[in-house]
C-alpha cells in the first residue's frame, strides 16, 4: 500500500487564503479531496493487478507444479486467499465511502470526506490484520513446508534457514506496518486540518 503524505503545503494554503476567501478555500478543499481519491483509486488498481498476478502464478504452481508437501500446499492456498481478501477489503472500503457531493454545502462536503478519511486511516493502522499478516503467514507456512522436506540438511543449517527466513518475513511486516502508520498519520493531519478549517469558516464542527 502507498498513500503519500497529504499534509505538505496545506497549512500554508490555509494561512494564505484567510477567512475572508471562503470560495477559494472551498475550491482548495475540493482539489485536495480529489487528489486523495485519485491516490486511493490508483492504489486499489495496483493491488488488484498484483492480486491477479499472485493468483495466476501460485495457482499455476499449485496445479501444474511438481509434487509438494501438504504443508507447502497449505501455505500457497493461504497466500492466494490473502490476495483475494485484500481486494475484497479495499473494494468494501470504497463501496462504504460516500462520494463527496461538490454541490453540497461546505460543511456537508467536509463531513462526508472526513468519514472517508477515517475509514482509510483505520485500514492503514490495521494493515497487519488484513494485508501483511495473512500474506506473511502463508509465506511462513509455505517455507516451513519447503525446508521440512529437505531432510538431508545438517541440523544447524536446517534451523538456521528457518530462523533467517522467518526473521526476514518479520522484518518485512514491521517495515510495512511503519510505512503505512506514517501514511495514516498524514491522513490524520489532513482530517484534523479539514475539521479546523470548517470550524474557522462555518463555526463549530463536531468530531
Amino acid at each position: 500500500m502507498n498513500l503519500d503524505d497529504l499534509k505538505a503545503g496545506w497549512q500554508q494554503r490555509h494561512n494564505d487564503l484567510g477567512k475572508d476567501r471562503v470560495g477559494d478555500l472551498a475550491a482548495d478543499v475540493v482539489a485536495r479531496t480529489a487528489s486523495l481519491e485519485a491516490k486511493i483509486w490508483r492504489r486499489d488498481v495496483v493491488e488488484a493487478v498484483a492480486a491477479v498476478i499472485v493468483l495466476c502464478a501460485f495457482g499455476a504452481f499449485l496445479w501444474f507444479g511438481p509434487p509438494m508437501p501438504v504443508v507447502m500446499k497449505i501455505g500457497v492456498v493461504i497466500i492466494m486467499l490473502s490476495a483475494i481478501e485484500i481486494v475484497v477489503v479495499m473494494h468494501w472500503a470504497r463501496r462504504r465511502d460516500a462520494e463527496p457531493n461538490q454541490d453540497a454545502p461546505f460543511v456537508e462536503f467536509c463531513a462526508t470526506e472526513k468519514v472517508r478519511l477515517d475509514r482509510q486511516i483505520h485500514l492503514l493502522r490495521n494493515i497487519t490484520w488484513w494485508y501483511s499478516g495473512p500474506l506473511l503467514l502463508g509465506c511462513c507456512v509455505m517455507m516451513f513446508g519447503v525446508l521440512s522436506s529437505v531432510r538431508e540438511l545438517p541440523a544447524l543449517i536446517f534451523y538456521g534457514f528457518h530462523a533467517a527466513f522467518y526473521a526476514c518475513f518479520l522484518a518485512v511486516g514491521i517495515i510495512l506496518y511503519r510505512h503505512n502508520a506514517r501514511a495514516a498519520d498524514g491522513l490524520v493531519a489532513f482530517r484534523d486540518e479539514l475539521v479546523e478549517i470548517v470550524r474557522s469558516v462555518e463555526g463549530p464542527y463536531g468530531n
